[in-house]
C-alpha cells in the first residue's frame, strides 16, 4: 500500500480593518481571526497572539472556545458554560491520553505528534483503525508506519502548519465523507504549495480519528 494513498473550518476573518498610520498615513490591514482554544493545549509551543504577514496585514487571533455553550442561571438568564476541552492529558508517571471529540482534535494532534516525532502515540491512539488494518494486511507494521511518517515529517508539518492557521478559512476547504468523517482540504490556489493536500477523518466509537493524509 502506497502511504500517500493509504495514510494518506477555521479561522474567521471575523473583523478586517484598515488603519491609518499616523506617519504619512500609510495605510495597513489588520484581521481579526477565531482561534480554537484548544490549540493551546495541543501546542507544546507559545502560540502567538499577533503576527505581521510579508504584505504588511497584522494578523490578531482571538481564542474561542468551540464547546462554549448556554444554561439557565439562577435568575432565568443564559450562562456561558464549557465542557472539559484539555484533549491531552499528560499523567506523571509519563502516560499520555488524547482525546478526540471533534474531528479539529485529530488535526491539532497530529500536528503536535509528527512535530515531536510520537509515531507510537498516533499508532496506538489516533491513527484510524481502517488504516492500521491495512499495514497489517500487507505484512506491514509500525515501524513501517513510522519511516512513512520520518521521511515525510518535513512535509506533513507544512500542511498540519497551513491548516492550522487556516483552519475556518477559505484557504481550507471542508467535505463530508463517510464514517461520518470531515475530509480537510488544501484550496486549489494553494494546491501546488504543497506536497500533501488533504487530510481525511473518521468517527469511531472511542471518538474521532487519522484516516488518511495525501
Amino acid at each position: 500500500m502506497n502511504m500517500r494513498t493509504g495514510l494518506h473550518h477555521g479561522l474567521h476573518a471575523g473583523v478586517v480593518l484598515l488603519v491609518l498610520g499616523t506617519v504619512g498615513c500609510t495605510p495597513y490591514r489588520i484581521e481579526y481571526h477565531k482561534r480554537p482554544a484548544f490549540y493551546k493545549e495541543a501546542s507544546e509551543q507559545e502560540l502567538l497572539d499577533e503576527v505581521t504577514l510579508d504584505n504588511g496585514t497584522v494578523v490578531r487571533f482571538l481564542d474561542q472556545d468551540p464547546f462554549a455553550t448556554a444554561s439557565p442561571g439562577e435568575n432565568g438568564e443564559a450562562q456561558a458554560t464549557s465542557a472539559d476541552t484539555n484533549i491531552r492529558v499528560e499523567s506523571t508517571d509519563g502516560s499520555v491520553v488524547l482525546r478526540t471529540a471533534a474531528p479539529e482534535h485529530v488535526l491539532a494532534h497530529a500536528k503536535r505528534c509528527i512535530r515531536q516525532r510520537e509515531y507510537q502515540l498516533i499508532w496506538d491512539q489516533l491513527l484510524a483503525t481502517r488504516t492500521r488494518s491495512a499495514y497489517e494486511r500487507e505484512g506491514r507494521s509500525f515501524d513501517d508506519f513510522a519511516t512513512f511518517c520520518e521521511e515525510n515529517r518535513p512535509a506533513m508539518m507544512e500542511t498540519f502548519n497551513r491548516m492550522g492557521f487556516a483552519l475556518y478559512s477559505s484557504d481550507v476547504v471542508q467535505e463530508a465523507i463517510p464514517s461520518n468523517g470531515v475530509r480537510y482540504r488544501m484550496h486549489p490556489r494553494l494546491s501546488e504549495q504543497f506536497i500533501f493536500t488533504e487530510f481525511d477523518v473518521v468517527r469511531e466509537s472511542s471518538g474521532f480519528k487519522w484516516l488518511m493524509i495525501r
